[in-house]
């Protein structure tokens, strides 16, 4: 899979919030925002392909 840049405007305390927890997971702040993305997804039911799991 390619991975492509994605450019996005956080509020500063939810990008604070961020950093504090890919630190905690030893992630990059990327990594935190892509788990956070599929666990939503998998709570309203979007069924996620495999090849994209964190």
């Amino acid at each position: 899979m390619t991975k492509k840049p994605f450019t996005t405007r956080l509020d500063p305390a939810i990008l604070e919030l961020a950093q504090k927890l890919a630190e905690v997971d030893r992630r990059s702040i990327t990594a935190v925002i892509e788990v956070a993305l599929i666990e939503y997804a998998g709570r309203r039911g979007i069924r996620v392909p495999e090849d994209t799991k964190a």
